[in-house]
């Protein structure tokens, strides 16, 4: 509407200078006047009402990205705990927990789609949806407490393939706060390589787990936002402000713990 005000305006007045004179000529000058005002305060309300919108897409891809790391993480918590000797001896008594917290962050990533969906590009609702039904599937499947570790080989294949997806979605819609995060986890698996004693990569999953273990620490430690309460872990993080950063850090070392299931099944 602003453009096409402005561009009937400007065609009036190079009328009215090159055919019309006198009282006419006058009055037309004054049409044009209303009608170039008319577009600089349309242009203006449009421009508004554009970054508005950005704003709420904005707020909209953020929800939507946390909630689906919170998710996903909580799967992968998961797998470890079933799939590591060393996670489950000391976390298998917590199974029933972690699975009842990943339903939790899934039904939140659930109501967050409903409610961003008018937000959202059809691509990206999609995938989103289609995330969604892939954890609750994996949740699903890995609700019943194992006796023993299991390799869960194809599970991790699985979510290794989702991160992937996942990832490229975040680069394009994350915004700042993915890109500050994915430096932190950048530098957090920095400092923790540089502080082993050898420079060899987890040969098992258990060595893979403890290698998370000390990242998630050092992450926490030169991110955490002072308050009054210190969060330990994803299960602590009722905001979710770590929680792409520990999605990141799973995305980094799901090809190793493929690369190291994958023996168990040739």
């Amino acid at each position: 509407m602003g453009a096409a005000s402005l561009a009937a305006g400007i065609g009036l007045a190079v009328t009215s200078v090159l055919l019309i004179d006198g009282m006419t000529g006058n009055l037309v000058s004054e049409a044009v006047g209303i009608l170039i005002d008319i577009a600089i305060f349309s242009l203006i309300l449009e421009r508004i009402s554009a970054m508005q919108r950005r704003r709420e897409w904005d707020f909209a891809y953020r929800v939507l990205i946390e909630s689906t790391a919170s998710a996903f993480v909580d799967v992968m918590r998961i797998l470890y705990v079933r799939s590591s000797l060393a996670a489950f001896s000391s976390n298998i008594d917590r199974h029933e927990e972690f699975v009842k917290l990943a339903m939790l962050h899934a039904a939140t990533l659930r109501s967050n789609i409903e409610g961003f969906a008018t937000a959202l590009t059809p691509e990206a609702h999609s995938l989103c949806r289609r995330t969604e039904q892939r954890l609750l599937w994996m949740i699903d499947r890995l609700s019943q407490t194992p006796s023993d570790p299991v390799a869960e080989t194809q599970s991790f294949s699985r979510m290794n393939q989702m991160a992937m997806e996942l990832v490229d979605f975040c680069q394009r819609e994350g915004g700042r706060k993915f890109q500050i995060d994915q430096q932190a986890i950048s530098e957090a698996l920095r400092s923790v390589r540089e502080s082993q004693t050898g420079l060899h990569e987890p040969a098992s999953l258990d060595e893979l787990f403890r290698f998370r273990l000390r990242a998630q620490s050092e992450f926490l430690r030169s991110s955490q936002i002072p308050s009054s309460s210190t969060v330990q872990g994803i299960r602590d993080d009722f905001d979710n402000r770590y929680s792409i950063g520990y999605f990141l850090l799973d995305c980094a070392l799901l090809p190793s713990a493929c690369t190291i299931l994958q023996p168990e099944t040739a």
